[in-house]
């Protein structure tokens, strides 16, 4: 037989999970909805982006007297830079001038001495 004290001390667990669960909940949902934002800020950005790049490249074209062709053959030969075309330009594991240590892609200096690997303004973190 259960006693009182049992008894009450497991319906206060039940109400303690239930309230900790509803705050999980609140808190998925929050994150949810800032995560939704974020992603219309950057689709956003990216349309603008998209834009920005239609109208220099028209530009770039009518004062150079280029052709659309000109823009595919050189998206190529900067996709093929990595090896692969797959619309990406990934760049591999580098050595460092200095230490001739690997290095990441994604580090911009060397990790050991410190030495500039990646100058480049093209270069995402």
């Amino acid at each position: 037989m259960i006693g009182t004290f049992a008894f009450s001390g497991l319906a206060l667990q039940d109400s303690l999970a239930s309230h900790a669960a509803s705050r999980d909940s609140i808190d998925a949902k929050h994150q949810a909805r800032q995560a939704k934002a974020q992603v219309k800020v950057l689709e956003a950005n990216l349309a603008k982006a998209l834009m920005i790049n239609e109208a220099l490249w028209e530009i770039i074209r009518d004062k150079l007297n280029l052709k659309d062709e000109d823009l595919y053959n050189k998206l190529y030969e900067v996709d093929m830079r990595d090896g692969q075309l797959d619309g990406k330009n990934q760049r591999s594991v580098s050595e460092c001038p200095k230490c001739h240590r690997k290095n990441s892609p994604r580090h911009g200096a060397c990790i050991y001495c410190g030495e500039v690997i990646d100058q480049s303004v093209f270069g995402l973190e």
